[in-house]
């Protein structure tokens, strides 16, 4: 499983996904029905932002899902209770 922390680790996790698949970016883009503009970039962890949507198409394109996990360590609330004090 790859953990992706943040867009960068995304685009590199989908880009080492449809090597591992033996498909061009225009193949994904294809089937996932995005530009492949929107691939490397999405590939490049370099946009702004990324309609979620066209993200989850592209996972899909490539047969992965995402799976959310809960982070280690405390959560926003734990962690605004040790910082005040409650």
């Amino acid at each position: 499983m790859t953990h992706a922390a943040t867009v960068e680790d995304l685009g590199k996790a989908i880009r080492a996904a449809r090597r591992e698949a033996g498909l061009t970016q225009a193949q994904v883009a294809e089937a996932a029905k995005v530009s492949r503009a929107f691939v490397i970039t999405l590939e490049a962890g370099t946009g702004p932002r990324a309609e979620v949507g066209r993200v989850l198409a592209v996972v899909r394109a490539l047969g992965l899902t995402i799976s959310l996990e809960r982070a280690a360590g405390p959560s926003y609330t734990e962690t605004l209770e040790l910082l005040l004090g409650s």
